[in-house]
């Protein structure tokens, strides 16, 4: 038995190493490991690489269309810049090791870049969630408790949630194992973590997912209430309009939550559900597939969701824009000198409370839309 693991490791040893780790994971039971299909593979590979493409282009897109367009220069954008960081992180790194992985038919740097991918992916889901759970707090405190938004200072907010967000995944690499939790592993043509890190993956489940997933739930189903309560009250149609804009915004993070979820939720649940690996090769293709166009979804989110941001990329991309796009007098814009230049600081719709009754407000707000 000795010699027949020698043999085979003078001929891949990565491959190997990660057969003998498998092994000795499993204990004494029988694993196929043999890789996916070429046909599999190849599929596969072309859609996660148009939808690498994509998602870099459509994520560096949102950016530059935020940075030009002075008036979306407001918090909810800042964040939608640092999910788009994140995205772009995720993807350039992560997604393309996966993808190359399936090309080369092994991990293609090593085993400390495999060490990195994984818990790169761990730290970088954890943001993604982190970022939309602290989001859904700041939605409800814009939209049920406005007065205590107006009194807060904007920056230390906008810095709370953009360090939160981070600080708490960074917290799972603080550990002695580290370097030594994850292999390779051919049949699904990526790094995992190993099974004697059980613990290790319950904590990632819930601090990472659990927990901000539960914050999101919570707080849309205040906002929905409160929206539900205070529409019937409202007489003022500009009102209406903050409201509305409001729940859009509100409704297009949950989208993005849900596109993270999609992402992440069924390899994890086919990860629990299989833990032996019995499954077909071909089948964790497939979800890894899902996987990766999932993870390069959330621009199409904001273009379709976000009146004004899917204006300025269209202007980037020199698009003859729609109807619905175009400005509040009608007329197609085509330049970005001719968006309205005011600030938001000094046209913010977050900070119109919903018993307001000021016209100017109002006045303000319904400009701003």
């Amino acid at each position: 038995m000795a010699s027949e693991t020698e043999s085979n490791m003078t001929g891949n040893p990565e491959y190997n190493i990660s057969v003998m780790v498998n092994n000795a994971n499993l204990s004494n039971v029988t694993v196929d490991v043999h890789g996916p299909s070429q046909t599999a593979i190849y599929i596969g590979g072309f859609i996660m690489s148009v939808a690498l493409i994509l998602g870099l282009f459509g994520n560096f897109l949102v950016m530059i269309a935020i940075f030009l367009k002075r008036d979306l220069s407001n918090i909810i954008n800042i964040f939608i810049i640092s999910l788009c960081i994140n995205d772009i992180v995720n993807l350039g790194f992560n997604n393309s090791l996966v993808l190359l992985s399936y090309f080369l038919q092994r991990f293609p740097s090593g085993m400390l870049g495999c060490e990195l991918a994984t818990h790169f992916s761990v730290l970088l889901m954890g943001m993604s969630l982190w970022h939309t759970g602290l989001i859904a707090i700041h939605r409800l405190i814009v939209v049920v408790f406005n007065n205590f938004y107006k009194k807060i200072s904007k920056k230390a907010y906008k810095i709370f949630v953009l360090v939160f967000a981070r600080v708490v995944p960074l917290l799972f690499l603080i550990q002695p194992s580290l370097g030594h939790m994850a292999y390779y592993e051919p049949k699904l043509l990526r790094c995992i973590v190993k099974k004697d890190y059980g613990p290790f993956t319950l904590l990632v489940s819930v601090f990472l997912m659990m927990l901000p997933s539960l914050i999101l739930i919570i707080c849309y189903i205040a906002i929905f209430f409160k929206v539900h309560e205070s529409s019937k009250a409202f007489r003022v149609s500009r009102q209406r309009e903050w409201l509305k804009r409001e729940v859009q915004i509100t409704k297009m993070f949950g989208m993005v939550f849900l596109l993270i979820m999609i992402g992440y939720l069924p390899y994890g649940i086919v990860r629990a559900i299989d833990k032996q690996l019995l499954l077909s090769e071909d089948f964790y293709v497939a979800i890894t597939v899902f996987f990766a166009v999932a993870n390069c979804g959330n621009p199409l989110v904001y273009g379709i969701m976000d009146r004004q941001i899917r204006t300025a990329c269209f202007v980037i991309l020199h698009i003859k824009l729609s109807k619905g796009d175009s400005n509040s007098n009608g007329t197609p814009v085509t330049n970005i000198s001719k968006f309205s230049q005011t600030h938001i600081e000094n046209n913010d719709n977050e900070n119109l409370p919903l018993n307001s009754t000021k016209k100017n407000n109002a006045d303000r707000l319904f400009d701003s839309l």
